[in-house]
């Protein structure tokens, strides 16, 4: 009976010895450059071309397909906004099966500046959206389908995930703004002194004049529209620190209550107006660390990979971008539009309002578009090489 024990002892110990041991989520950095000029070197606070943080799941596998949630930072945080001391992630996230990706934001407030109407560099929301967004599809295996692709974002980065997601409906099925500065015309003076005072650039850099056309193109609760087929998270504090912020720094505590919750309130009333699938959370907290760690688990209950309609045949879409995607076609202004475009689909009827521009439009189908603004034209439903209007 003894040497039975021993020996069955013996086969346990040698068959947990030979299996291969659980991997822990692993934070590896890479390099996303700025390939078209969109990030001059002078916006980052560290020499090199600009980076992303990227959390591999628990056993990540290269044979696997994985759900992905690219997280973008707050004012002035680099890339590295996933480890200790910050959103803890590997902590925070632990059993999640996603890859997740943080890449640069630096103090770009997700946008291509206005720069006084002179347009140019620093280009932001191009960079995320023609350089990140592919590098990732490109490096990792990521699920196929928009319902498994989020885009979350803290702070500064909660404006950046409400309009980077409004501009690229086709890829992102869910979208979370966590202590968010998701109405950025609230307070008026913000984009023309409260942003670039804290770029240290000149007023009207970013967004040009508070009330004008390219701030209102810029702010997510004017252009609530954009997430018709997209659910959206949207969470605040009211400013009174929770045990783990302690005091909250005093500036977190005034800038989560003064700022971040009237913005949130007014983009929570928006949202309900045009009646998009959102959820709302409040709670007490500050604008700090530990309040955001509690935002992200809260986020990831709510459920980022839930069904969104993958191919609808209605969607308004409007932006004051030089070009983009929106859903299966492409577009691309000759110039800078000089208001807000809205693009209205409605199944083959395509109708885009005035730019100031002719844009060229170009269908999944290869069909190639070119059309003076205002236009309605009729999407055409064969492949073809080229169509010319206007």
């Amino acid at each position: 009976m003894r040497r039975s024990r021993r020996a069955a002892l013996l086969v346990l110990l040698l068959a947990l010895a030979a299996a291969p041991a659980a991997r822990a989520k692993k934070l590896v950095t890479i390099t996303i450059p700025a390939r078209h000029g969109e990030i001059p070197s002078k916006w980052l606070t560290y020499p090199g071309p600009p980076r992303a943080d990227v959390l591999l799941p628990d056993n990540y596998s290269r044979r696997k397909r994985y759900p992905l949630i690219v997280l973008l930072p707050g004012f002035s945080n680099t890339y590295a906004i996933l480890g200790p001391g910050m959103l803890d992630a590997q902590k925070v996230l632990a059993g999640l099966s996603a890859i997740v990706v943080s890449p640069e934001g630096e103090t770009g407030w997700y946008a291509d500046w206005y720069n006084n109407g002179a347009y140019g560099t620093p280009e932001w929301e191009s960079y995320e959206l023609d350089e990140v967004i592919p590098a990732i599809v490109h490096r990792y295996r990521i699920l196929p389908g928009r319902r498994y692709h989020a885009l979350f974002g803290i702070s500064m980065g909660g404006l950046g995930a409400a309009y980077l997601g409004g501009r690229l409906p086709g890829f992102f099925g869910s979208v979370a703004a966590l202590s968010g500065y998701v109405d950025t015309q609230i307070v008026p003076e913000l984009p023309t002194l409260g942003m670039d005072a804290l770029t240290g650039v000149s007023p009207g850099s970013v967004d040009g004049p508070s009330t004008g056309f390219y701030a209102t193109g810029h702010n997510p609760a004017a252009l609530v529209a954009n997430l018709q087929h997209t659910r959206v998270f949207v969470s605040a504090g009211d400013g009174t620190p929770t045990p783990p912020d302690g005091d909250g720094g005093g500036v977190g505590n005034a800038e989560e209550a003064g700022v971040i919750r009237p913005m949130s309130n007014a983009y929570a009333a928006a949202l309900q107006a045009a009646h998009i699938d959102f959820v709302y959370h409040t709670h007490h907290g500050c604008h700090c660390w530990p309040d955001f760690q509690d935002e992200l688990r809260d986020a990831i209950a709510w459920g980022p990979f839930k069904p969104v309609p993958e191919h609808p045949r209605s969607w308004v879409n409007d932006t004051v971008a030089t070009h983009g995607q929106i859903w299966d076609l492409t577009y691309r202004f000759s110039s800078h539009p000089d208001a807000v475009v809205r693009f209205t689909r409605t199944g083959r009827e395509l109708r885009v309002s005035a730019a100031g521009t002719p844009v060229t439009l170009t269908t999944s189908r290869g069909c190639v578009l070119r059309l003076a603004t205002p236009a309605d034209v009729r999407i055409p439903a064969k492949r073809c090489r080229s169509k010319r209007r206007g």
